[in-house]
């Protein structure tokens, strides 16, 4: 008979292999959740913006005359 101490370290050892397990499948299963890239509210031209291509760049809205 093993000692209550071997025992339980096992079961935690045990524990924590099948439930990364699950979580990891479920990730794998379920992929990313939707986030968006640029919130609502963003800056483009804020210090901490990354810098825009010329071509994803959004137009400017054009005054109607």
């Amino acid at each position: 008979m093993v000692s209550a101490t071997q025992q339980s370290s096992r079961i935690r050892h045990r524990k924590s292999r099948t439930c990364g397990t699950r979580r990891k499948r479920h990730e794998r299963a379920h992929g990313t959740p939707a986030f968006p890239i640029q919130p609502e509210g963003y800056d483009l031209h804020a210090a901490d913006a990354k810098p825009v291509s010329p071509i994803s760049a959004p137009s400017a809205p054009t005054a109607k005359k």
